[in-house]
């Protein structure tokens, strides 16, 4: 499946982010649908005349967007979720656009007490705000099946104008707009005659491999790599992998880590290490020397090169470690984009040099 398919087979209708005051709040359950698909979708017969909004100082809409784009950034800087994520505008919608919005008049929310979002714009005052997203996923996030497309996204927001200042009372995520621009393509990724998720992962899973301390030749990496290997890598690959729970596990299955990383495979049963066959899952963890590679590779990005034989990539890692000068050659294969939700790559043989 094409990038362009995946995001039309995504949902282009879906609940959104909702605040009040300076927390965001719970997405909305079955029994208070605020910002479904659904009900987006409904005609609404507005009263008339409408009330008239007030309208934010210049001053009050910045505030009103440094709030909005915190709250998002809870989920935007979450690791290894996006490649872009920004906030484009926060404008006013005048009450002739209302109509068009067709957003429920009433959600249930019980911030609103019951009551509409038009009742409270009459009192206590506020106003309707068009809200415009930019993200897109990264290839690993894609590969999770998140629940929402990415893209250009619209919001809604209800600001009201309390005693204490504005505040956001109320949300709905209503429209999603055409794919994000295409970034201008990395001069290596053209040379390498990759697609940009191919360079995103190769990119990715040379990095984890070096911070592993993977510095040993292997034929089978699902084969050779021992116990505290697979611990040292599912540390390092959590950077664009989703990240570590509170347990310290990784957000993303580790199956679904060592498929993507380790195999060509599209669908079917995910691969078992021999090394965790009789095994629990490893626990991530650092290797002795991670936090001196890690400042090697920020220091230096010409660390890691690339090469490409037909179908293989080669990178060739050299890092002038205190204990001596690492020289590491790792090979990769390609997954085309034809056969999947993305492209990528997968380590098929490493090799001390």
């Amino acid at each position: 499946m094409t990038r362009s398919a995946f995001r039309l087979a995504a949902l282009a209708l879906c609940a959104g982010l909702i605040f009040t005051g300076c927390a965001p709040a719970a997405p909305a359950s079955s029994g208070a649908p605020a910002g479904s698909a659904a009900e987006s979708t409904l005609t609404v017969t507005l009263p008339d005349p409408l009330p008239e909004p007030i309208q934010p100082t210049e001053e009050d809409l910045t505030a009103i967007t440094d709030v909005l784009e915190t709250r998002f950034r809870v989920d935007w800087d979450r690791p290894g979720r996006y490649l872009t994520a920004r906030l484009d505008s926060v404008q006013v919608i005048p009450p002739k656009e209302w109509a068009g919005l067709q957003i429920p008049l009433t959600d249930n929310t019980p911030w609103l007490d019951g009551r509409s979002w038009m009742d409270c714009i009459t009192a206590p005052g506020g106003c309707l705000l068009m809200v415009r997203t930019t993200t897109e996923y990264t290839p690993e996030a894609i590969l999770c099946a998140p629940q929402y497309s990415d893209g250009v996204a619209d919001h809604v927001y209800l600001a009201l104008k309390e005693e204490t200042g504005w505040t956001i009372a109320d949300g709905w995520r209503y429209y999603m707009g055409g794919e994000p621009p295409t970034p201008s393509t990395d001069p290596m990724q053209q040379e390498l005659e990759l697609t940009m998720q191919q360079w995103i992962t190769l990119q990715h899973q040379t990095r984890a491999l070096a911070l592993s301390g993977i510095f040993r030749d292997l034929n089978a990496p699902l084969n050779d790599l021992t116990a505290e290997e697979w611990a040292n890598y599912l540390y390092a690959r959590s950077e664009s992998w989703s990240g570590l729970t509170g347990e310290g596990r990784t957000e993303t299955p580790v199956g679904s880590i060592f498929r993507a990383d380790f195999t060509d495979r599209i669908s079917g049963e995910n691969p078992t290490p021999a090394a965790l066959e009789n095994a629990e899952e490893p626990l991530p963890a650092p290797c002795a020397a991670y936090e001196e590679i890690k400042a090697l590779l920020n220091a230096d990005p010409q660390a890691i090169a690339y090469s490409r034989t037909g179908d293989v990539v080669t990178a060739t890692l050299t890092l002038p470690l205190e204990s001596g000068t690492i020289a590491m050659e790792y090979t990769f294969g390609l997954v085309p984009d034809s056969t999947g939700p993305v492209s990528r790559t997968y380590l098929q043989s490493a090799r001390r040099v």
